[in-house]
């Protein structure tokens, strides 16, 4: 099988054939795919980062048809090289880069994300717009009164987006969405974030995955004697949810037993509030994880022994 690295931009992407040392550039449309496509030979395996929105079309074009396709994390690539100690940068040398990394690591299939988690990715992207229209000032009437506008279009639209959601949880997740919501603590709003963040808990086959994903596992700061930092959650993750999950910590820590009993023992320990509810958020998370993963409703006598 042939390893093919692709770097993508709005415009092209470039590809290079590991098997023949060869590099192509095609535009970032479905000719420019399907010209890939012919190029690479059916066998191959297409290895490219997740740049933005731009990967999405190609990744699930190659996917449709037949091929194996990874997706990578940039920031992945980008240690790779510094690793490697790579001086030059161009979109064909970032291409080989890619496609060095897929054969040295070989990475797992991907496969495209469900619709539920595309509706969440729309909403989050629109939820974005929204943010920055809010935070302008603007002193020209007519820009102001498009501005407003165009909030409250974007209000309506998230509403729907959100009506949307529940109704494609209902529709995939029925099980999962109800067992999730027998959790003490954790409400209909979080148990669709959940679902839709984790496509039903198919993307994760492990709670530490899943909480290294949300950002909310402790990161440790330390090295010899001279660097001790103070122990942190690596907040690299779905931030909506790790909000969410604190939140719900507030809840759980008077209802729902295994949180309680890790309050007082926490409590007891001195630690402050806030960190103690970050603790609780993460426990909530795993017995989430435990219940949406096996459809089981939520037992209190397990998660007080888990």
């Amino acid at each position: 099988m042939s390893i093919i690295g692709i770097d993508i931009s709005k415009k092209w992407f470039d590809a290079f054939c590991l098997e023949r040392r060869q590099s192509k550039r095609y535009s970032n449309d479905e000719q420019g795919w399907i010209q890939l496509g012919k190029w690479a030979g059916a066998s191959a395996h297409l290895v490219m980062e997740a740049s933005g929105p731009y990967y999405l079309r190609g990744a699930c074009w190659a996917y449709e048809t037949g091929f194996t396709v990874s997706v990578l994390n940039p920031l992945i690539i980008r240690r790779y090289s510094q690793m490697r100690l790579s001086r030059a940068k161009t979109d064909a040398k970032d291409a080989q880069l890619i496609a060095e990394y897929g054969r040295d690591h070989s990475p797992k299939p991907w496969t495209p994300p469900s619709k539920v988690n595309q509706a969440m990715r729309q909403q989050t992207i629109i939820r974005g717009q929204q943010e920055a229209f809010l935070q302008a000032r603007v002193e020209e009437a007519v820009v102001r009164q498009v501005m407003e506008e165009q909030i409250k279009a974007i209000e309506q639209g998230l509403q729907h987006i959100e009506q949307r959601l529940e109704v494609l949880v209902t529709l995939h997740y029925r099980q999962c969405y109800r067992s999730l919501q027998t959790i003490p603590g954790i409400g209909p709003k979080t148990a669709l974030l959940l679902i839709c963040v984790t496509d039903g808990f198919a993307k994760f086959d492990d709670p530490r995955k899943l909480a290294s994903y949300v950002g909310i596992c402790p990161r440790v700061y330390q090295s010899g004697s001279s660097i001790n930092g103070r122990g942190a959650i690596c907040k690299l993750g779905c931030s909506q949810l790790r909000k969410l999950l604190y939140m719900c910590s507030w809840a759980a820590k008077t209802c729902n037993p295994a949180c309680i009993e890790l309050y007082k023992r926490m409590k007891k320990k001195g630690k402050p509030e806030r960190v103690i509810k970050i603790a609780i958020a993460h426990k909530l998370l795993r017995q989430a994880f435990a219940v949406g993963k096996y459809g089981q409703q939520f037992d209190a006598e397990k998660a007080l022994a888990a």
